[in-house]
């Protein structure tokens, strides 16, 4: 049975999000390994918003490729900002 919109639209939100509280752990997990975290932290956005510029993308409209661009800087800058991930371990 197929899903309707709105609970696969939920459903595709969901994967982005999880996807993203993931990565944004592992990030962290790496900083802390770091001499400097922060400086890692800063580092690694800086690269990654640069590659957003850059990276290749399947053909499209260039107002949607802009869009597009504009929100992998969006998600990056939401996974990367300069500060600690705090789990709360009673939730964990």
């Amino acid at each position: 049975m197929a899903e309707d919109e709105e609970t696969a639209t939920a459903r595709y939100i969901a994967s982005n999000v999880s996807t993203q509280l993931m990565l944004k752990t592992l990030f962290e997990i790496i900083a802390t390994m770091a001499d400097d975290p922060d400086k890692y932290r800063s580092d690694v956005r800086k690269k990654l918003l640069e590659l957003a510029d850059t990276m290749p993308l399947a053909p499209m409209p260039a107002t949607r490729e802009k869009k597009v661009r504009g929100f992998v800087k969006e998600t990056v800058g939401n996974l990367l900002i300069n500060q600690q991930l705090v789990i709360d371990h009673r939730f964990a």
